[in-house]
């Protein structure tokens, strides 16, 4: 009773997300909605980088001239990564600052050590402002949204309520048939439009909805992030259901984020949160369509703990620099892959395919409601699979046809069936796992 009585007033809230202040409004004004078709960073880019020069240990000891352009600072400035800023984190701090006017977060574990990130306090104001303007491109302007992402709730408790975010938070390691009923029985009985999720947790609730064959009419799109959004998970969301989706990259250091327009599901660079190149492997600006190179970022809002020439580990293939659409004139990229070394699946030479060379056909999505790849060692796969309606042995031989065409005689692999795959303990899902010491060897000695 009293959770209902927190919806009816979520969904009265009317002031989220204005009541996030008056920097909010601001920068959501002047910095995303005036300046939508030819924004320039060069004034802020320029105004952090010689801030870190001027002031932080780690730039200060390599730096000792401002620079002045933009050919400055791909000419002189030096790339870094995560294990430098683990390895020199003192110097990347800005010295005697307030520790009340600062936040702390990590990124994810999933590439290794986690990287602790002091951010100022009012950070917030750039992501959420940049995130919900991006939303608004499937009509999402602060609606009640379902959370489906990495929250463990008590046993006894089927949701909460965060009023003043308008967010009804569902348990995202629940995956019985019963909570997904519950959830669908929620969402419609609250009118809830829209569902906030990792792609891996809103497909497992999209298959329930799917297969019951239930009636979604209430439902306006999906907002997914953190995660790949494979093939499948689009087709039965999107063509098969008839849902929007919204699907967008940011990661935890928060130097990028883009995401889709209305008209496009290329990957647009919003300008105005962070600096972003494409890199290749020597280092050089990608502008090439076509070609695929590693994402870097910069800081726009960050002087506290400033990262400048990131290399995040995620890599991206250049789409151009204008968005017919949209009318935008920012950087446009598609066929994203996290970490590069955890999308390859290593052949017994230990050459590799990626995971987005083995995609399916789509004929053969619709027969899986899951996919797993399991690696050990070098040449060997496994790959865990959730049999979905009408699978039989005709689709399993074209499955088993398909992986062979794939690795040529390079690779044994074996298809284990469950009725649920694995995920991180943060929630998240990872198409492909890898487990043995001698396969990460053999990984660090390809790349030394």
């Amino acid at each position: 009773m009293i959770d209902s009585l927190k919806i009816y007033l979520t969904n009265l809230n009317c002031f989220y997300p204005e009541l996030l202040g008056l920097k909010f409004s601001r920068y959501k004004k002047n910095r995303i909605q005036e300046n939508l078709n030819a924004f320039d960073a060069t004034d802020e880019l320029l105004d952090v980088v010689n801030h870190a020069i001027d002031s932080v240990p780690f730039y200060k000891k390599r730096y000792q001239e401002h620079l002045h352009s933009l050919d400055d600072f791909t000419h002189k400035m030096g790339f870094i990564d995560k294990d430098t800023v683990i390895q020199n984190f003192a110097e990347f701090l800005l010295p005697d600052v307030n520790n009340r006017k600062t936040t702390k977060g990590t990124t994810g574990g999933t590439s290794g050590k986690p990287l602790q990130l002091i951010l100022p306090k009012d950070r917030y104001v750039f992501e959420l402002a940049t995130m919900y303007t991006m939303w608004s491109n499937i009509d999402w302007h602060g609606q009640t949204r379902a959370i489906l992402r990495n929250h463990h709730l008590g046993k006894n408790q089927v949701f909460k309520v965060d009023p003043v975010k308008k967010e009804v938070i569902f348990d995202g390691f629940r995956t019985s048939d019963d909570y997904y009923f519950t959830i669908y029985k929620t969402l419609n009985k609250y009118k809830i439009r829209f569902i906030h999720a990792y792609p891996s947790s809103v497909y497992q609730l999209a298959k329930f909805i799917y297969r019951e064959n239930l009636n979604i009419d209430f439902l306006k799109g999906v907002l997914c992030g953190s995660e790949m959004l494979l093939p499948e998970q689009k087709d039965l969301i999107q063509n098969r259901l008839g849902l929007k989706i919204y699907h967008w990259y940011g990661h935890s250091e928060k130097l990028v984020l883009g995401g889709y327009c209305r008209g496009s599901e290329l990957i647009h660079v919003e300008p105005t949160y962070g600096y972003f190149e494409l890199i290749d492997d020597k280092g050089k600006g990608i502008t090439e369509v076509g070609k695929t190179g590693e994402i870097v970022g910069t800081t726009l809002h960050n002087h506290i703990m400033p990262l400048i020439r990131y290399r995040t580990g995620d890599f991206a293939e250049y789409a151009g620099d204008y968005c017919p659409y949209c009318k935008r004139y920012l950087p446009l990229i598609k066929n994203i892959e996290g970490r590069w070394d955890i999308n390859r699946i290593y052949l017994s030479d230990m050459t590799y395919v990626s995971t987005t060379a083995l995609n399916l056909h789509n004929d053969l999505y619709s027969f899986i409601d899951g996919m797993q790849y399991i690696q050990h060692e070098p040449g060997r796969l496994e790959i865990i699979l959730i049999k979905g309606a009408g699978y039989n042995a005709s689709i399993e031989m074209k499955l088993k046809e398909h992986f062979e065409n794939a690795f040529k005689d390079k690779c044994e692999f074996s298809i284990t069936y469950t009725n649920m795959l694995t995920k991180e303990a943060n929630g998240k899902f990872l198409l492909l796992k890898q487990y043995s010491k001698e396969l990460q060897q053999n990984i660090t000695r390809l790349h030394d």
